[in-house]
């Protein structure tokens, strides 16, 4: 069932589960598998060389129940409830005492899937990391159940100081481990080893087994990641700074000098939802516009500008195709009503497909002007931007300019610096190119997170502590290659450098036509 997540184990990967823990009985006397399904585990646990004392399972599908309790064998007993329902350290019917491993797979779906499931099986409402209203809204309290699994098990079993060892997607276990840091949870130790999740449950996710053992001590700061899970020597650590999590610890040691604030804000680029109707090409050399339901779009041309999208940034030769997206606001939340007699032409040609604006589900959206956008400010105007894509695992950095002096906008898929110069624009862009600032990336970006370039992650990019340790003959010269690109004149650069990375003075009013 796709609301329980339910994907059982096979017992190929149980028994290499059980192999990279070794002798359970030697170790453990009690055996816990919070959402066991069919029994696999518990099976596997019991016919290993050292079986553990006593096994509980807990399986919230009655039927699922029935055939564990089997599995158990008189070893134990498999309660019928949801994980979530029960007081772990007050609700468990142990007959034994003894170290205690908790072991399984729980459900790999997240609470917002369930929530268009309309499911019952999630845990008890509530912003489970505390983010604030418009991190909650625009997605960043979405939460994997098997992450909520993790935080109540730590939660109320850490005083049992048990061995917990999980299958989960390797981005909960990179934010359960970062959640149990942020509230000092006693962990004294913690590994991850991947899994071929595509080969097991035909999930198109990273997935891993991660160990935790809960107890007194100082963990190690490096946290091993095992290419598989019966490798012997970690291929990389993840670590944690008071800024965020490292992907590759040792990498990030040469260049943590980098990692601190951009002096320019990044931003991300327009997002409207409503592709088929906001998004138009041309062939080349034309300048007849087509939405993607192949329509010719007669509106005002003011209101289309030339679009890029994070494919067109990955392309080595930086080209783009013949894009455009049509900007209803110059800002956000203003009033588009106005469209209705400023451009007619755009207001009809909308209203002809307000049925698809109806059905865009974020409630970003909600109480908006209608044909409202999102991400839309003075910056989205500036006629020189820095760009990135946030889609793409080995991101390209490069400078825009503008296309038929129009500026061009980016979509919600890719994040830029805006400039008001040339100059300035080539200069970040060559900064971002040098050694340092690429490791950073590299050491802070986990290429299984569906958005490996976020936001949050190109603050970091520290530009100026980059410009005081680059060499500045090369620098320039690659930024003067930027600056021909751009249409600027090269070799004329002021000394110092730093004020052409100010964040602009006035960059509520860009000095750009619409």
């Amino acid at each position: 069932m796709r609301d329980l997540g339910d994907f059982q184990t096979p017992p190929a990967l149980v028994a290499a589960v059980l192999d990279q823990l070794g002798l359970i009985g030697t170790r453990w006397t009690r055996v816990l598998e919070p959402t066991c399904g069919r029994g696999h585990f518990l099976s596997g646990v019991l016919a290993g060389p050292s079986p553990p004392r006593q096994v509980l399972g807990i399986e919230i599908q009655e039927g699922h129940a029935d055939v564990a309790r089997v599995a158990a064998r008189g070893h134990g007993d498999v309660l019928c409830a949801s994980l979530f329902d029960l007081d772990l350290t007050r609700d468990l019917p142990w007959d034994t005492e003894g170290p205690l491993l908790v072991l399984g797979n729980p459900p790999w779906i997240t609470s917002a899937e369930l929530g268009l499931l309309e499911s019952g099986n999630v845990p008890h409402k509530r912003n489970v990391k505390g983010m604030k209203g418009l991190e909650a809204r625009t997605g960043a309290s979405n939460f994997d159940i098997a992450e909520a699994v993790w935080l109540k098990l730590i939660a109320e079993l850490a005083d049992q100081r048990p061995t917990i060892a999980l299958l989960c997607k390797t981005t909960v276990a990179r934010a359960v481990l970062a959640h149990a840091r942020e509230q000092q949870w006693p962990i004294a130790e913690a590994s991850i080893h991947r899994i071929d999740a595509t080969k097991w449950f035909r999930a198109a996710v990273d997935g891993c087994l991660l160990r935790v053992r809960l107890g007194p001590g100082t963990p190690d700061p490096a946290i091993p990641i095992f290419s598989t899970l019966g490798a012997t020597a970690p291929e990389c650590s993840l670590g944690f700074t008071d800024r965020g999590p490292v992907a590759d610890s040792e990498r990030y040691g040469t260049c943590a000098f980098a990692d601190g604030l951009s002096p320019v804000t990044w931003r991300q680029g327009v997002k409207h939802d409503a592709a088929d109707v906001m998004e138009l090409t041309r062939e080349r050399d034309s300048d007849a516009w087509r939405n993607r339901l192949g329509e010719a779009i007669d509106v005002e041309p003011e209101y289309v500008y030339p679009l890029l999208k994070g494919g067109d940034l990955a392309r080595i030769d930086g080209s783009a195709l013949q894009r455009a997206v049509i900007v209803t606001q110059r800002s956000l939340g203003e009033n588009t009503r106005l469209l209705a007699i400023e451009a007619p032409r755009l207001w009809a040609y909308l209203t002809s497909h307000a049925a698809r604006f109806d059905r865009r589900k974020s409630s970003i959206y909600r109480d908006r002007p209608p044909f409202s956008l999102f991400g839309i400010g003075p910056y989205s105007f500036a006629p020189y931007k820095v760009t990135v894509s946030g889609l793409h695992k080995s991101p390209r950095f490069r400078a825009y300019g503008p296309e038929r002096e129009r500026p061009r906008l980016c979509d919600d898929t890719c994040y830029f610096l805006p400039f008001a110069s040339a100059q300035r624009a080539a200069l970040a862009a060559a900064l971002l190119d040098e050694p340092s600032a690429r490791d950073l990336v590299h050491a802070l970006l986990f290429r299984d997170a569906k958005r490996p370039v976020t936001k949050k992650l190109l603050q970091r990019i520290d530009l100026l502590a980059v410009l005081d340790r680059a060499e500045r003959h090369t620098l320039l010269g690659r930024a003067d290659e930027e600056l021909s690109r751009l249409g600027g004149r090269p070799g004329e650069w002021p000394d110092p450098l730093e004020p052409l990375l100010a964040e602009p003075e006035d960059r509520h009013s860009p000095e750009f036509p619409r």
